[in-house]
């Protein structure tokens, strides 16, 4: 570290489709803050996760390695106990720098506490198990007389939300997630040690569903004169035709929620309304942090990151939320990048997860570790891949092993427990994904050259912690009072008293 290095803000959305911000494509969403960043930032057109979930696509961003080598494919972190022989945050730390992360991390204990310092979490997948308060959102909640409405995960039978994923939060503004989240940073920002840099993670726990902004955020959106994607009448017009069969029993099939197949279009409209307000919403946070680095006179020296852990299908293929294969909607992100003496424009070079954590040291000036599976794709010695997977472990038939690989000109998916029933598009004729090639004679070399690509990648890692786990826990007679608050719908006054008293520091 010199007496120059570089701030480091990290800002993550969590399930934020790519085209839907203003610079994105979707001309109705407005995000005048994320704009601005673009303008005077590098926007990766083509950036990818490596996961479509939330726990593993975040330990993808912190370690740098992909799922196989870190060892994190389900989300239950908190049974994990895998070393992260390298971590994102640590070597920040390490370096000298002042490091926090406020809102979501969803990712291990040990983790964390190697790398922040200073932490304030928002989402109860990071609680102790037996006491929700120990997430320093719910406890505030709970100090606020607010708890009884926490939206944020599983809900009532009798709420709202829980037939639907998009609803109105009975939680005012000011004690929302994000205008908490926004808070904690600035405060962290204000209290910091001006003598040392910062490294800051900024994670917002939405766009993801529920799609419950509060009642004062509502009405930027018109629901009836939103625009909808090209393909948002697949399901009702197409029925998904040619796809996996398992992808056209769900469509086909009984509502079960997830991913969300909404009644008509006036349905979808309507969930595209609560989304994009959440992802305005979010802007509006991240303007006031922006604002406040202006006026503290270190916005120049300060890197700005923004990305989402993961996308949404957000009306693509007339479906909200993920968990059914792995389209474009799901694996590409937006991300934009600014740094100190960078030159604004638009990069159409491929990057994926990985790629955060040797960019970020290149740009501060710190030692590379070795054993990372990303590159450097930002200055002089900007790197960009041929190639860039999304891997998922699933748990269950025809899903339970599913990886798919983006080349320049098509997309792969392949499913180990259905190797006859993949998916491959041209997406040079097909952007939208609509017709699926796997089974063309004329696509044949095509597919064999992109199934070893998959297949190298597959044996190339251990996976030591994932979804078997993520279920034996969901088994568990009777389940920690977190996980009844956070998954079972259980009101926090019905349980309180028998709770003792705050675990949360």
């Amino acid at each position: 570290m010199t007496e120059r290095s570089p701030n480091v803000l990290w800002i993550m959305s969590d399930q934020h489709h790519a085209a839907c911000w203003e610079g994105g494509g979707r001309e109705d969403v407005q995000t005048p803050n994320l704009k601005a960043l673009a303008e005077s930032g590098i926007v990766y057109e083509r950036a990818y996760c490596n996961n479509p979930i939330c726990g593993p696509s975040r330990a993808c961003f912190l370690t740098g390695q992909y799922a196989g080598n870190h060892g994190l494919t389900g989300n239950c972190v908190q049974g994990f106990q895998g070393e992260a022989k390298n971590n994102l945050a640590r070597s920040f730390r390490q370096s000298g720098y002042q490091t926090g992360i406020i809102g979501k991390a969803h990712l291990p204990k040990k983790w964390l506490g190697e790398g922040f310092e200073y932490q304030r979490l928002c989402d109860l997948a990071d609680a102790d198990p037996e006491d929700p308060r120990s997430v320093h959102y719910f406890k505030y909640l709970v100090e606020q007389g607010l708890a009884d409405d926490f939206d944020l995960g599983g809900l009532p039978t009798d709420h709202p939300g829980a037939s639907m994923r998009a609803f109105t939060s009975a939680i005012p503004y000011a004690h929302s997630v994000e205008n908490w989240t926004g808070n904690e940073a600035l405060h962290f920002l204000e209290q910091r040690d001006p003598k040392r840099p910062f490294f800051l993670q900024l994670s917002f726990q939405r766009p993801h569903d529920p799609y419950a902004p509060s009642e004062e955020s509502m009405g930027q959106y018109e629901a009836c004169k939103l625009t909808l994607p090209p393909t948002a009448d697949e399901v009702e017009v197409r029925r998904f035709e040619g796809k996996p069969k398992y992808q056209q029993d769900y469509v086909n099939g009984t509502q079960k929620g997830y991913p969300y197949v909404p009644n008509d279009s006036e349905d979808l409209k309507r969930q595209l309304a609560h989304y994009y307000t959440l992802i305005s919403v979010i802007d509006a946070q991240i303007g006031r942090i922006m604002d406040w680095l202006k006026a503290a006179g270190i916005e120049e020296e300060t890197i700005v990151v923004y990305h989402a852990d993961h996308g949404d299908f957000a009306g693509e293929h007339g479906l909200m939320l993920k968990n059914l294969g792995i389209y474009e909607a799901i694996h590409r992100i937006p991300f934009i990048l600014r740094y100190p003496g960078c030159h604004a424009g638009r990069e159409s070079g491929m990057i994926e997860s990985v790629d955060l954590f040797p960019t970020l040291c290149a740009l501060a000036g710190l030692p590379l570790p070795a054993g990372l599976d990303g590159r450097c794709v930002a200055g002089v010695d900007a790197e960009f891949s041929k190639s860039v997977i999304c891997e998922w472990d699933w748990g269950k038939a025809p899903q339970s092993r599913v990886i798919a690989v983006r080349l320049e000109k098509y997309r792969f998916v392949y499913y180990m427990e259905a190797a006859d029933d993949g998916e491959l598009y041209d997406l040079e004729q097909d952007p939208g994904e609509i017709h699926n090639l796997y089974d063309s004679s004329s696509m044949k070399q095509v597919r064999e050259k992109m199934l070893q690509i998959a297949l190298s990648h597959l044996l190339s890692g251990v996976r030591r912690l994932g979804i078997d786990h993520d279920r034996a826990i969901a088994r568990l007679s009777p389940p920690g009072l977190t996980r009844r608050v956070f998954k079972h719908g259980v009101k926090w006054s019905s349980v309180c008293d028998s709770v003792m008293p705050s675990k949360s520091g």
